[in-house]
């Protein structure tokens, strides 16, 4: 299995995966923008957060365990 970072410089790859979160932190932004105020009201109030910390964790993660 190659990695989406192979063949890559160490810049290109960092940008990739910076991308990558911001993409992931766009399309939760745009769902909750999405929402209705009741659907917000009953949301539960750590899912964003939580979203968001382990996008940027898993994303750092496989960078790291590809890195050149």
């Amino acid at each position: 299995m190659s990695s989406r970072y192979e063949g890559m410089s160490a810049k290109d790859a960092d940008d990739l995966m910076v991308g990558i979160i911001g993409l992931l932190v766009a399309d939760a932004m745009d769902e909750a923008r999405a929402m209705t105020q009741e659907e917000w009201d009953v949301r539960d109030a750590a899912f964003l957060p939580h979203y968001f910390a382990s996008a940027i964790f898993y994303a750092v993660k496989n960078r790291l365990r590809d890195a050149a």
